[in-house]
């Protein structure tokens, strides 16, 4: 059903990948969320440019990795068969889990407490006598990821297989409404579950959820009636003109309401609030225009892989396992040099890039490891 050359997807994960670790580096050099280790940005130009990387990245790029996860998922099902199919995921998505939360997350507590706060600790401290067993951190995509593929595989089985006539790509109206009911469901969803509320001990933000779960069913979509492939050059050159004029002049309108309002950054986040409303739709819209955008371009202009982009390729999932690790430890030893907040977020975000890349690209040589990751 596919193209033979889906290249394009593959570089796409290598790039977002890539921004998953600028986008936490942002954050511990002063830009919106929560990290392990964090540092306040040393001034207003600074904390709104890395303001906008965050939420520019929050709007589209974990709603993206649903998208182009769910969309090989269902021809892994009719090639393995359910109960293969499920044995499969659970070893590649529960293994990390469970590797995650008792292993790399006892190791950046240790780091957390002899690098950053100077006092001593035993490793049976953080491995055996911590309180917390569950901290799966990152991976709290690859628990939702796994929850969405379970329901998917129980769905596909309880319903007969039909032989549906491919439909053709939704043209720009209706993929702008589509984002438009995205920003809606979000607002309300919202109200309840405002943007930083999390789902313990899984880390699931119900706020960003609305778009995760669309975009997962669009992924299968996508795939049943190859949409990926209909989507053009001059179409993805449309969507990236309507996300820079959403990041230039939408983002300084969301500021200025701020400020006229004399709102707190609370009332952006949820609640039954307007700013709420706007941030919301500015949101989603965004959102799905860099996702049209990258997937026009890319097609045609990023579908050929070399040896380099292959490799990076194979371990981009072994990268986002690690990535914390990495970063942590490349921020906590760089903590006491002094420099301006964004030529830091530079040298760090760099170093923990090609570290995380390095470090995964032999991880996925080890015999038992390269069959999980």
């Amino acid at each position: 059903m596919q193209n033979a050359r889906e290249n394009y997807i593959d570089n796409i994960r290598i790039a977002l990948t890539v921004l998953v670790i600028l986008h936490h580096t942002a954050i511990t050099y002063g830009g919106p969320g929560g990290w392990y280790y964090s540092e306040p940005a040393d001034g207003l130009v600074s904390g709104l440019l890395l303001t906008v990387f965050v939420s520019t990245n929050q709007a589209f790029f974990m709603g993206f990795f649903f998208l182009l996860s769910s969309y090989f998922i269902p021809a892994s099902y009719t090639r393995k068969g359910r109960y293969r199919f499920l044995l499969d995921r659970l070893k590649r998505l529960g293994i990390p889990l469970v590797f995650y939360s008792l292993v790399i997350t006892p190791v950046m507590i240790y780091m957390l407490v002899r690098l950053n706060m100077n006092q001593p600790i035993s490793w049976y401290d953080v491995f055996i006598g911590r309180d917390e067993w569950i901290n799966i951190g990152v991976l709290w995509f690859t628990a939702a990821l796994l929850l969405f593929t379970v329901v998917y595989a129980l769905s596909r089985s309880l319903a007969a297989e039909k032989a549906n006539k491919t439909k053709a790509l939704p043209g720009n109206p209706a993929i702008f409404l589509f984002a438009l009911g995205l920003g809606l469901i979000s607002f309300m969803v919202r109200i309840f579950f405002p943007i930083g509320w999390t789902l313990d001990p899984v880390g699931f933000q119900f706020a960003h959820f609305p778009q995760y779960i669309a975009l997962f069913i669009v992924g299968i979509w996508a795939y049943q009636n190859q949409w990926l492939s209909s989507v053009s050059l001059q179409q993805g050159r449309f969507w990236l003109r309507i996300a820079l004029l959403l990041i230039v002049v939408g983002f300084p309108c969301i500021y200025l309401l701020k400020i006229v309002t004399h709102s707190e950054l609370d009332a952006f986040l949820g609640g039954p609030t307007v700013q709420s409303f706007v941030n919301a739709l500015w949101e989603q819209l965004l959102g799905i225009s860099l996702i049209m955008a990258w997937l026009g371009i890319a097609r045609q202009k990023w579908n050929d892989q070399g040896r380099v982009t292959k490799a990076f390729s194979r371990s981009a999932y072994a990268v986002y396992v690690i990535h914390p690790l990495v970063l942590l430890l490349v921020s906590l030893l760089l903590k006491d040099v002094h420099l301006p907040s964004l030529l830091k977020f530079v040298i760090t975000g760099g170093i923990s890039v090609g570290l995380s890349f390095v470090v995964a690209s032999m991880l996925v040589r080890v015999p038992v490891v390269k069959d999980i990751l």
